[in-house]
């Protein structure tokens, strides 16, 4: 009996030993996991320089790690213009690497458009992106390879190094741009005002301006975010450089929709028919500018005229609308997607608008070397 026993004992353990091998051999934790993949040399190496193996390897931690690969290490060390030795020797490196890294488990399927996360390092949150194409972006980065399991936690490989910078999206978010940061996430342009290597100036508006908007248009916010035109209005509000207030000056200039806005520093700061009310919120990737009005694609496109505001009654109108004292002048009529709907010569200060879609519009009339505009809605 006794001998039997022990023999069962010594069966029970060898199964054991043997289950035990089996989870060693085959179950990886998330460092286990980035170590054994030959496209994730430098993340090893970094994570091993900064002490956080122990961490990565803890059977009983949980966590989703956003790893980067050698491609998105190499184009880091461009940017920075530093080699591998100076990144592993760097005192942030640690900060650097739990940026990338979540307490706690999260598939790809988990993930939704617009979710803010905050990592292990809460210096800053990071902005998650799905585009319409199932693509998914943590921050600039989009992630390659997604859901490679471990035994504690889950690992999504990205094309960049991601950084706490602040950002123009940090500003709009962090500043109560509600509406506008809304518009950003649904416009799926997270991932490219979020690069830090980039540099922007964002002609941001307040909410107040973003409802004056909507009411004037006749729509809900629902509608404005759905709208396929949605990207090239927010992009018309962004350059693709860094311009402080006061380094503005009279003229157009062109936004990364390709469109012009026209800049008149005559009296404060006007951006086409909008004032600035806020200006030079710096990010770390560029500058934002407050405005009270949300700016229209094709209002500006006039090459070096002068911007002066008019009145048009009635408005709102159902046929006509008159404008006094720019008789046989030409002008246009330009609808929310930035289109010129309506153009021809102005006849008795009257122009017949009864066949337009109701809406909101723009006139525009040039005289000389000014551009007149004025809104108008159409019942």
């Amino acid at each position: 009996m006794k001998t039997k026993l022990l023999n069962s004992i010594k069966k029970v353990s060898f199964t054991l030993a043997l289950s035990l091998m089996a989870v060693s051999a085959f179950g990886q934790t998330v460092y286990g996991v980035i170590s054994g993949s030959p496209d994730h040399t430098t993340l090893t190496a970094a994570i091993d320089a900064a002490g956080l193996d122990a961490t990565l390897n803890d059977p009983m931690g949980d966590f989703t790690v956003f790893a980067p690969d050698n491609d998105a290490f190499g184009l880091l060390l461009s940017e920075l213009g530093i080699t591998s030795a100076d990144l592993l020797a760097s005192p942030d490196l640690s900060d650097i690497l739990t940026y990338h890294v979540l307490s706690n488990s999260v598939a790809s399927s988990a993930i939704t458009n617009g979710d803010i996360v905050t990592p292990l390092n809460t210096a800053n949150t990071l902005k998650l992106t799905v585009t319409s194409a199932s693509d998914v972006f943590v921050n600039q980065g989009q992630v390659l390879a997604a859901d490679l399991t471990a035994t504690n936690g889950v690992v999504h490989s990205v094309d960049a190094v991601l950084l706490t910078n602040e950002t123009v999206v940090d500003i709009a978010i962090d500043n109560n741009f509600m509406i506008l940061t809304q518009a950003v996430i649904a416009a799926e342009l997270v991932p490219t005002l979020s690069n830090p290597f980039a540099e922007f100036t964002v002609f941001a508006p307040t909410d107040a301006a973003f409802t004056t908007y909507l009411t004037n248009a006749g729509i809900t916010a629902a509608d404005l975010l759905a709208s396929s035109s949605l990207s090239d209005i927010l992009l018309y509000h962004v350059l693709g450089m860094k311009v402080l207030s006061t380094d503005l000056t009279n003229g157009l200039v062109t936004t990364v929709n390709g469109a012009d806005i026209l800049v008149d520093i005559s009296t404060g700061v006007m951006i086409n028919d909008a004032t600035v009310t806020l200006a030079d919120v710096n990010a770390d990737n560029g500058v934002v500018h407050a405005i009270d009005k949300v700016l229209i694609p094709g209002t500006a496109s006039v090459d070096n005229l002068e911007l002066e505001n008019i009145s048009v009654y009635p408005n709102p109108t159902t046929s006509l609308i008159t404008v006094e004292n720019f008789e046989n002048l030409d002008y246009t009529i330009i609808n929310l997607n930035g289109e010129i709907v309506k153009s021809g010569k102005l006849n008795n200060n009257k122009i017949e608008v009864e066949n337009l879609n109701n809406g909101i519009y723009y006139l525009n009339i040039i005289d000389g070397q000014k551009l007149f505009s004025s809104q108008f809605i159409k019942k």
